[in-house]
């Protein structure tokens, strides 16, 4: 984060003439949100990133703590919303990913949560939470074969993650 926030501090001063208010003013928006989440100030920490984001919209350390601050505030169902946005400027960002299945379940949206986890397992065919999600998400939808292999597949890849021989086991 603050590797980011020096990059674009650097920017600014090698290239003052290009959006350098439209930078500062992301930057200065982006600061009071994580001000607000310090002090524990939900709300004025979103208004804060959800207007970093509207100044910059590629700011995706905003992004990042607009999503965060949602998870821990516990509104899911805004944060899929904050997710699926993400994931269309970064369609690798798979621990979102997962997250956003996750929450899919909870909704009982088993096939938007198949394709969220076969997403996921495309880059990483072995992903630990991507083969329990798409698992899941498998027999939510009915699909008991498909999420039997699955978890055996879990389960030989990660022997010692005791989560896919559970999940054999209560089946």
């Amino acid at each position: 984060m603050k590797t980011l926030l020096l990059l674009l501090l650097a920017a600014l001063a090698l290239f003052p003439q290009t959006n350098a208010p439209h930078i500062k003013a992301a930057l200065s928006a982006y600061e009071l949100g994580n001000a607000a989440v310090r002090n524990h100030r939900v709300d004025a920490a979103l208004n804060s990133f959800r207007k970093a984001i509207q100044i910059e919209p590629t700011f995706m350390e905003a992004r990042r703590a607009l999503i965060e601050t949602l998870l821990s505030s516990g509104n899911r169902l805004e944060a899929a919303a904050a997710i699926t946005r993400f994931l269309e400027i970064e369609p690798d960002a798979n621990r979102y990913r997962v997250v956003l299945g996750r929450i899919l379940l909870e909704q009982k949206q088993p096939s938007r949560a198949l394709a969220q986890f076969s997403i996921l397992l495309e880059s990483e065919p072995d992903n630990a939470d991507g083969l329990l999600g798409f698992a899941a998400a498998a027999k939510q939808a009915g699909m008991q074969s498909q999420a039997v292999d699955a978890l055996k597949r879990g389960a030989s890849r990660y022997p010692a993650d005791r989560r896919f021989r559970q999940e054999l086991n209560s089946r």
